[in-house]
């Protein structure tokens, strides 16, 4: 039964270096599995970050995200992955869960490294200030919901991410049934 697994979790965690892993890579440890990164749906509208928050945009992406699972099913593929920093919370999920659910299984799952693997993970990167990066660590961990699994990847390789990903998913840790509670 196809699956789509949300993987949330703060700016420098690992979500998008999960994504960008091989198609051979993710064959191997969990079969065809397709990639959405919903930073670069909001790109599309957003293309320089210029814009506030806006509930409206996130509903938009995804929904954009929830078609692009069906579609990457339709293809043959078993598993879709949904990245994105927005997409810890009920309000924003609901409206995409039952459409999904149509479609096959559906799981949440945090990456939750800590505060040094972070900083460490995103020392390079200019765009990055350590003081907004921890500003934004501090909010899914705050806001983190029973029903999604957490995955501390802070030793750990992308490729062991997403094998730890797949085991988690497998076990049925972060599945989701149906409406998610607020939490």
């Amino acid at each position: 039964m196809p699956r789509t697994v949300f993987l949330s979790g703060p700016a420098g965690s690992g979500k998008t270096t999960v994504l960008r892993l091989s198609h051979d890579e993710k064959l191997a440890i969990w079969g065809r599995t397709a990639a959405v990164d919903t930073d670069q749906l909001f790109l599309m509208v957003d293309p320089h970050w210029d814009l506030p928050y806006d509930d409206a945009r996130t509903a938009l992406v995804l929904r954009q995200s929830a078609q692009l699972a069906e579609s990457f099913f339709g293809a043959g593929c078993e598993n879709v992955l949904i990245a994105g920093n927005s997409i810890h919370d009920a309000v924003d999920l609901n409206p995409v869960i039952p459409c999904l659910l149509q479609l096959g299984r559906v799981f949440h799952v945090t990456l939750d490294p800590s505060a040094e693997a972070v900083l460490r993970r995103t020392a390079d990167d200019p765009d990055r200030s350590p003081s907004d990066l921890m500003n934004d660590f501090r909010i899914p961990r705050a806001t983190r919901s029973p029903w999604s699994a957490a995955v501390d990847n802070s030793v750990l390789t992308p490729l062991e991410t997403l094998q730890r990903i797949a085991c988690l998913v497998q076990s049925g840790d972060g599945e989701i049934h149906g409406l998610l509670a607020d939490s």
